[in-house]
């Protein structure tokens, strides 16, 4: 058995996410106020970016005195962070920016509304963790370091630069200041754009926009239907004690059952999704499809969500017998990628076709599914032309409402993909692409599954 190294996109964060200093309000209060720390403002989930010289687009970060205005005074930001101290709760309301912009600076001053509406505006602030990479070894925070109610950012991590993401799509005014005074700087749509992006800074922008826009989209309880506030530094979401929910009788709150016990409905959710190389039953051709809305010529993995109580070899073998009709027999894993659109993780698996007769009228999610050779698909990959695909073409993949239709003939289609192997496939930064390309250089397997038989 052999081990392959992978470089996959959008994975190999290299960020130390110090996950157990996220209820620390001293440390991220060190951590916000830092000169060396580095916000990457996200405007309706694009995050900003320069172009270099040689085309690369890479983020572009800004400094804690860009968005002291707009956050806060550093030691109020996080009162509460904890989630356990409620009565750090109601003062938040006053200490925030919106109570200075009402005037108001006591809490009997603030009706039910203005209190709720602090919560709701606030923009989603998240730690994405630090950046240690050239640090000391010495100096370089260990998960076993304990933290405490002096921790901050000089003792657990000197040497780090604190990373955060700063949602800035209600902030007219911020936006243009940024703007302004970035020369070349724009806010980049992370779907098409990374297909240019360093890979570690491209998981940086996957974590980001990840948590962002969890954070945006989940606003209020969903148990009492209460707004809800951001603690752990936007890892948690958490209900607000002490105010009328929605069930609640003659204005008397009611205990909402999200503050008792274990509930998952309050952390960012990550969907599980297989996505597979599944292989003629002689291991010499790979299954691909495509779907209506997809771009002329593009073909890809077979893919699909887990579903409630099922493995990955299960879900892999529902997958491609509802896609295309095919029986699948040995599952095996390859690798995965965080795919943040919105929140997926990609797991990467092969299987072994027990035949080759699709049919694509099942669910009819396809509009077509065909086995491809080795030699077609390697005439892709070594194709001078780099595979990237447009904005357009990565809406209409993502199936995105008001993206234009690519009319085509799909016999066209067919006819060229079978007689001259020509065909688009997934972009580099799609596990996808390492999939195919892992099976057509020999380097999917560690072990060769005993039902392929000429592999």
């Amino acid at each position: 058995m052999r081990h392959v190294t992978l470089t996959i996109h959008s994975a190999g964060n290299p960020l130390n996410r110090l996950s157990y200093l996220r209820s620390s309000q001293p440390f991220l209060t060190s951590a916000l106020r830092s000169p060396k720390a580095k916000f990457l403002p996200l405007d309706s989930l694009s995050p900003l970016c320069q172009h270099d010289a040689d085309g690369a687009r890479h983020l572009h970060f800004i400094g804690w005195k860009d968005v002291e205005a707009v956050i806060g005074e550093a030691e109020q930001v996080f009162a509460g962070v904890d989630g356990k101290r409620d009565e750090d709760v109601p003062e938040l309301a006053v200490l925030g920016l919106q109570a200075k912009r009402l005037g108001k600076t006591r809490v009997g001053d603030l009706s039910h509304d203005e209190k709720m509406r602090y919560f709701l505006d606030q923009p989603a602030l998240v730690f994405l963790g630090v950046d240690e990479r050239f640090a000391p070894e010495s100096a370089k925070s260990l998960p076993v370091s304990k933290p405490d109610e002096h921790s901050t950012l000089e003792t657990h991590s000197p040497y780090g630069e604190p990373y955060w993401a700063l949602d800035v799509s209600a902030l007219p005014d911020l936006k243009d200041k940024i703007l302004q005074e970035n020369e070349g700087a724009t806010f980049m749509e992370l779907r098409s754009g990374a297909q240019t992006m360093p890979t570690e800074e491209a998981s940086i922008a996957a974590e980001a926009r990840a948590l962002v826009d969890w954070n945006t989209r989940n606003k209020f309880c969903p148990a009492c239907a209460r707004p809800i506030r951001s603690v752990w530094a936007g890892w948690k979401r958490s209900c607000i004690p002490g105010e009328p929910s929605a069930d609640g009788v003659d204005g008397q709150a009611t205990a909402c059952i999200s503050r008792k016990g274990v509930h998952n409905f309050s952390y960012p959710r990550t969907d599980p999704v297989v996505i597979m190389a599944v292989l003629s039953p002689d291991g010499e051709k790979i299954l691909l499809g495509r779907q209506r809305t997809w771009p002329a010529k593009f073909y890809s993995c077979l893919a699909g969500f887990l579903e409630a109580g099922e493995s990955l070899e299960e879900a892999v073998r529902r997958e491609v017998y509802e896609e295309a009709g095919i029986v699948v027999g040995d599952v095996g894993y390859h690798s995965s990628q965080p795919w943040p659109f919105p929140a997926s993780l990609m797991f990467g698996c092969w299987g072994v076709a027990k035949t080759e007769d699709i049919r694509v009228d099942l669910d009819n999610e396809l509009e077509d599914a065909r086995f491809f050779t080795r030699e077609q698909v390697l005439k892709v990959i070594n194709s001078t032309k780099p595979m990237q695909l447009s904005r357009e073409q990565v809406a209409r993949i993502d199936g995105k409402e008001g993206a234009s239709s690519d009319k085509h003939d799909l016999e066209g289609v067919k006819k060229k993909a079978d007689d001259e192997g020509s065909f688009l496939m997934p972009p580099a930064t799609a596990i996808a692409n390492t999939l195919v390309t892992a099976w057509a250089t020999g380097k999917l397997f560690n072990q060769v599954p005993a039902s392929v038989s000429k592999m």
